[in-house]
């Protein structure tokens, strides 16, 4: 009888294994095309599309870029009102359209592992009393500032994100009806990370829009890494060494290079390349750097009214990560200004999307930049 449970549950696990890495890809193409939409972007602007083609992408979004291109979203951008734009060119054309909507003040905002830019609504009805209200309609009204949401492939590396957002905020200022002044990135989660390396790039590769990058704005950001994406790592390694179980940490594994990222929060090429990606528990991250010019605000959350204790965090992310401070015997930590570090207790990572005090910070941080040295760029575009 033992022998016999034992072969059944081998038999299963590896039988699941193969089904879910052979076929879950292939059956969402499937879906897609039950759908009856002539395209996969008319799918994903239904609720249940965008939905389900976000969790699919933060996944298995790198597999599916290669395998199945049509399922994998190339990154985006809209205006408040507008459809989301593969080229930047049809963004600045749909704002200088709305006069007198476009500024020179752009806001972009960047979404979390496994959502989408309609995810800068969650919460908003019960928030504000209106489903269309967001933080960045708040800022436009309030501020003058013109919001741009984005869309991107949460499965790629955060780095791979980075250099496609830089690339396209480049054109996008070039192209965009009146000169810049000021730009702030503002990033949910992993969206957080994808701003710091886009700047990087900008940086790096002394792209023009740099200049006028003011502000970089994360909330719930696994800046030092998530636990969760640990506790896999380190239970798939656990669960090779079984037979039964082996199978499981094969399947497990197939999760994306962007989940990946998130183990100890890499935004540049160098903390990946070359190293197995299923390596057990080793932070290979470089050493933070935080660019001149450019003021880093970020805000934590936490389930508890307090943000004290070494394993506050809002379900996904810690606290001390959230702050880059890390815990009291971290090897690296990140030197963001005190005065820009916020903390809302009982509130879910989610309920950072759309929070009235969270939205105060915020507009508070962008009226200034006593964090950014330098005076305001004159104008680029």
């Amino acid at each position: 009888p033992v022998r016999m449970l034992h072969d059944a549950i081998s038999a299963t696990a590896y039988a699941g294994a193969r089904l879910g890495a052979r076929t879950v890809p292939a059956a969402a193409g499937a879906i897609a095309a039950e759908t009856g939409t002539p395209s996969t972007e008319a799918y994903g602007d239904t609720p249940r599309g965008h939905f389900t083609l976000s969790a699919l992408n933060g996944f298995w979004g790198d597999r599916l870029a290669e395998d199945r291109a049509a399922l994998a979203p190339v990154l985006s951008l809209r205006t408040s009102n507008g459809r989301l734009r593969r080229m930047p060119g049809n963004v600045a054309h749909d704002a200088a359209a709305d006069t007198p909507t476009a500024t020179g003040k752009l806001v972009v905002f960047l979404h979390g592992l496994c959502e989408s830019d309609r995810y800068w609504g969650y919460g908003a009805q019960r928030c504000w009393g209106d489903p269309r209200t967001t933080y960045g309609t708040l800022l436009q009204r309030d501020r003058s500032w013109t919001p741009l949401y984005g869309h991107y492939n949460t499965g790629l590396h955060i780095s791979e994100n980075g250099r496609l957002l830089a690339g396209y905020l480049q054109t996008l200022v070039d192209e965009w009806p009146v000169p810049v002044t000021e730009i702030a990135l503002i990033g949910h989660s992993m969206g957080g990370l994808v701003a710091r390396s886009a700047a990087h790039r900008a940086d790096d590769h002394r792209l023009a829009w740099r200049a006028a990058l003011r502000h970089i704005v994360g909330l719930g950001v696994p800046h030092l890494g998530a636990p969760l994406e640990r506790w896999v790592n380190a239970g798939t390694h656990a669960m090779a060494r079984l037979p039964e179980t082996k199978p499981l940490a094969t399947w497990l594994n197939q999760r994306s290079v962007g989940i990946k990222d998130l183990r100890y929060g890499s935004i540049v090429e160098a903390d990946w390349f070359g190293i197995d990606p299923d390596e057990r528990l080793m932070d290979r991250c470089s050493p933070a750097t935080l660019l001149d010019g450019v003021a880093y605000s970020m805000v934590s959350a936490t389930l508890s009214e307090r943000s004290e204790g070494r394993f506050a965090h809002d379900l996904l992310v810690e606290h001390l990560s959230a702050h880059g401070t890390g815990r009291p015997n971290a090897v690296r930590r990140i030197e963001f200004e005190v005065d820009r570090l916020a903390h809302v207790g009982r509130r879910t990572h989610f309920h950072l999307l759309n929070d009235q005090v969270v939205y105060d910070r915020i507009r508070s941080w962008l009226d200034g930049a006593d964090g950014a040295a330098g005076p305001l760029a004159e104008g680029i575009g």
